[in-house]
């Protein structure tokens, strides 16, 4: 049997969900994996894992970092999907009635394949060595996916949040295994202990062949974001130094970007928009962006991240490389909206690809961040200032008096560095925390929505305020329904 047809095989588990013929026929098809090396092929394969074109709308429409002028979408509604508006507007009632929800089933796939590697490790020919490494590959893929889909339906983590509803925590390739929702608590704790299990069992750097297979780097890196999640300011800052020793994942100085192809549109003699050569990047280089310790993307299907005046101001628009690189004028016009002049925000392949990943530059963030919060003011500036001369033409240094006064400029440093990917989790956090000078309130206008339209005639102004059980997005009513109401919608 060929690795192409292992990784079919592997497809077609996940197409018989709940069939009379997948379960009659799941003990022949994973007996067909019978070598480590097909276990490998499968995990080399990047479209599963990493390249899945799966969207995951409330990353980019949630937050503060989006604005949607009306004006804009009353040019061309049609390119503004309804669940995408869904999520711009914070809804409850209408989210859950979608037909099917692409990024649940995608990372629940994700662990599905991963628990399929675990279950064969005992069973396939191969060194010890090898299958020490695949099953580090596993419960990466396991955690990360885990954590993806704990940031979007759970609230943020908390002590006090610990016993509210958390994931199914899906450990098998078991189809009769229980799919209730573990609490919150549980779903951190074995998000913890995966990532735990890969720093003792992989390999220690970064494969710059294959950056989306696991290694210990990768899984401090995100030890490190985890932890600062869960407000473990020491611990975050013992795997962001772990983390920072990688000679594989560099900074990037963007001050060596080169201009990429532009694009002109019309009227004549042409309207023209300039991208950075990693606009023009397709999956051969955007996998292999260097600052990566661990390749994942959010991927955008609608391709326009519209960055709100509040994110623009943050910029030192005159100095900031992300600025000009990546803040796009008049980006509507890439969807032949002339008017009003919105802001494109884009990286890789025409703004489909965001780096989410854990990367070098995210480290350093981490870093400061927790060294502000723990009241140690020269470190914490020492970290977010080695980040600066690599995205500064000419560099101005981040100073502060006090550690208050550092941390809020290193948050907003984090937020120039990482928009649309990880402003989301870190809202979340900053909700539950217990410091009050970081609480963000978001506030988008736009059109009412009922049964799944948008009604044009009436504006609304809608509110996502700190402590809001809408932090957690609601759960697809059909993936209720398919489980007999095992899983349990979310309460608001």
């Amino acid at each position: 049997m060929t690795m192409k047809n292992i990784a079919i095989i592997i497809i077609c588990l996940i197409q018989l969900v709940g069939c009379k013929k997948y379960l009659e026929e799941e003990p022949r098809r994973q007996a067909s994996v019978q070598t480590a090396d097909q276990l490998e092929a499968l995990l080399n394969n990047n479209t599963i894992f990493v390249n899945t074109n799966t969207h995951n709308p409330h990353l980019a429409y949630s937050t503060d970092d989006t604005e949607l002028p009306i004006a804009a979408y009353l040019v061309s509604p049609s390119i503004f999907a309804i669940d995408d508006m869904l999520h711009y507007t914070h809804n409850i009632d209408q989210i859950p009635t979608s037909t099917s929800d692409g990024f649940w089933n995608r990372e629940y796939s994700k662990i599905l394949h991963a628990n399929m590697v675990l279950e064969s490790l005992g069973k396939v020919t191969g060194s010890a060595e090898q299958k020490q490494q695949l099953e580090a590959d596993a419960k990466m893929v396991r955690a990360f996916s885990f954590w993806m889909l704990a940031s979007t339906y759970c609230l943020p983590w908390s002590e006090a949040n610990a016993g509210e509803l958390g994931l199914p925590l899906k450990n098998s390739t078991d189809y009769g295994e229980p799919v209730n929702r573990a609490t919150l608590g549980e779903t951190y704790k074995l998000i913890e202990s995966e990532l735990l299990s890969v720093v003792a069992l992989a390999k220690n750097e970064v494969d710059p062949k294959l950056p989306w297979r696991a290694s210990k780097k990768g899984a401090e890196g995100m030890l490190s974001r985890l932890y600062l999640e869960m407000n473990m300011m020491d611990k975050s800052l013992e795997y962001s130094n772990a983390a920072l020793t990688s000679t594989i994942a560099q900074l990037v100085d963007y001050n060596t970007l080169k201009a990429g192809t532009p694009q002109v549109l019309p009227p004549a003699p042409g309207f023209r928009l300039d991208y950075s050569e990693l606009n023009d990047w397709g999956a051969p280089q955007f996998l292999f962006w260097k600052e990566f310790l661990y390749t994942r993307f959010y991927y955008s299907s609608s391709q326009w991240q519209m960055p709100s005046p509040a994110l623009l101001g943050l910029y030192d628009q005159d100095n900031d490389m992300r600025f000009k690189w990546f803040m796009i004028p008049n980006g509507n016009r890439r969807f032949f909206i002339a008017a009003p002049a919105v802001y494109r925000y884009t990286i890789f392949n025409d703004g489909r690809y965001l780096p989410l990943g854990p990367t070098i530059s995210e480290m350093l963030l981490n870093k400061a961040e927790a060294h502000a919060r723990k009241g140690e003011l020269a470190p914490a500036l020492a970290a977010v200032n080695l980040l600066r001369p690599k995205r500064m033409k000419d560099n101005i240094a981040i100073t502060a008096a006090t550690p208050p006064e550092a941390l809020q400029k290193i948050l907003a440093e984090r937020r120039r560095e990482m928009p649309f990917t990880m402003r989301w989790n870190d809202i979340r956090r900053f909700s539950v925390n217990n410091d009050p000078s970081d609480d963000v309130t978001i506030t988008h206008t736009f059109f009412e929505i009922s049964n799944r339209t948008v009604n044009t005639s009436s504006t609304k102004t809608y509110t996502l305020a700190p402590g809001s059980r809408r932090m957690a997005v609601p759960i697809n009513n059909l993936e209720i329904i398919n489980s007999q109401d095992a899983i349990k919608q979310n309460t608001y």
